[in-house]
């Protein structure tokens, strides 16, 4: 927070001296073009004011008389600041030169040609002329350039004097006000650097500046949410040792067993129930990796795929165990449609579904699968001839674990999880209801359409 704070007072620093350079670029130019043209306005009122005297060709005055003011006040002044003024009549004879031509060169203001304002040099000075014409005159008022330049600094200065005096303490209050506003800051920096690596407790934000604290509620928010999965992955955890405990237990009892067998046949039979637990483990091994799969899974896959050429093929794989089972196993698929999703995904999920409902079907019932298409998603309904579920159990069966009170065979509670994990990969629903024409259960799984799926992934990110 330190090195935030030392950051910012460099930018700020950086910021006030970029605006005080432009200022005092700008003021400059800004003096330049006001004392310019006060100036010249000065010259040609000047050069009006002469025009209005009653010169006459040959009087061949030299100064114009000075008229007698009340009360007479004394300005002291540089004498090369006046103006220097000569007028001619159009012979080029003098009628009337200021006394301050005697600053000149050559005593006297050469003429000039054209009219106007002109850039000339005398000397090594350079002077700042206006020419004009009035009747038969020619009038000339000159200024001193280095008086303009005078005139401009002093503007400038007062100007900008302000301005430089400003800026530096504007500077502090800035600094100052940042490093009490960051105060909060840094407390809340220190509290979160002093945490527990697990420690998901939310941040103070009551003495927080109001800029900050939406800041600080999000990282609030996430680490409410990053506590919800850390929870959920503790909770997995257990579950997963408790859920491996029970069969790894019972092999170990039945391989204790084994050797105490009184004939061939029961060591045989025992043989076949340990065969039979480890057969269960590893399909409790591969479920709980493919349900962690899915739990990690970072990205989606962009591969399209056929849906119902693949529906028949699943039904078509579990078509030996229902026969066996003496289950009538039906297929319909004329979706027609394409999901943006892997087949091993798919497989997954339509797998589970019909595996469950082979399982859950008596003897002699009847187990069905259908695609249907909709505007812009599938519905894909698989529906068993079982007893159903109870209101309640509806919504839990897809928890980890969690085994419905109907389930006779000992299932692992992975199956209908894993489901719903790829399900939502790819931005879908699954949902469970009981039938209403008969007993049973129908697993209803709604997947977007391919081209649907880029605008809801475009959605969410």
């Amino acid at each position: 927070m330190n090195s935030l704070r030392a950051g910012l007072t460099v930018r700020i620093w950086i910021a006030l001296a970029a605006v005080g350079g432009l200022c005092l670029l700008a003021g400059t130019w800004q003096a330049h073009r006001q004392t310019q043209a006060q100036m010249d306005y000065q010259m040609q009122q000047i050069a009006r004011i002469v025009a209005a005297q009653p010169l006459q060709s040959g009087t061949h005055a030299i100064e114009l008389a000075v008229p007698a003011l009340t009360p007479q006040i004394s300005i002291h002044h540089d004498e090369d600041d006046d103006v220097i003024v000569v007028v001619r009549d159009l012979r080029g004879q003098v009628l009337y030169a200021s006394a301050s031509n005697r600053q000149l060169p050559e005593k006297l203001l050469p003429v000039m040609a054209g009219s106007g304002f002109l850039n000339v040099r005398l000397g090594s000075e350079a002077y700042r002329v206006f020419v004009a014409r009035s009747g038969e005159r020619q009038i000339e008022v000159a200024q001193s350039a280095e008086v303009l330049q005078e005139a401009e600094q002093q503007v400038a200065l007062a100007t900008l004097l302000p301005l430089v005096l400003l800026l530096p303490v504007l500077a502090i209050v800035i600094v100052f006000t940042i490093t009490r506003q960051l105060r909060p800051v840094n407390e809340a920096t220190a509290i979160i650097a002093t945490r527990a690596a697990l420690s998901f407790d939310p941040v103070p934000v009551e003495q927080l500046p109001r800029e900050v604290r939406p800041l600080v509620e999000e990282i609030n928010r996430l680490l409410a949410r990053l506590r919800v999965a850390v929870e959920r992955e503790q909770r997995f955890v257990r579950d997963a040792a408790h859920a491996l405990r029970t069969p790894l237990t019972a092999l170990q009892l039945q391989a204790d067993v084994l050797e105490g067998g009184r004939d061939s046949e029961d060591r045989a039979a025992r043989l076949a129930e340990l065969r039979a637990g480890i057969r269960r483990i590893i399909t409790l091994s591969e479920q709980l990796l493919t349900l962690a799969r899915t739990q990690t899974a970072a990205e989606l896959s962009a591969e399209c795929s056929e849906l119902d050429p693949m529906l028949q093929d699943i039904a078509t794989f579990y078509q030996a165990a229902a026969t066996a089972k003496g289950i009538s196993l039906q297929a319909e698929a004329d979706s027609h449609a394409q999901v943006r999703s892997s087949r091993r995904r798919l497989t997954l999920v339509l797998g589970n579904l019909i595996d469950n409902a082979v399982r859950h079907t008596p003897v002699g019932g009847a187990v069905s699968v259908r695609a249907r298409r909709m505007s812009d998603h599938v519905c894909i309904d698989v529906c068993d001839g079982g007893d159903g579920l109870p209101p309640e159990e509806l919504e839990r069966v897809f928890e980890r674990f969690y085994q419905a009170s109907s389930d006779v065979d000992g299932g692992s509670g992975l199956g209908l999880a894993t489901v719903a994990g790829l399900v939502r990969q790819v931005h879908g629903e699954v949902e469970l209801h009981n039938r209403t024409d008969r007993p049973g259960l129908i697993a209803t799984v709604r997947l977007p359409l391919a081209s649907h799926s880029h605008a809801v992934e475009a959605e969410v990110s």
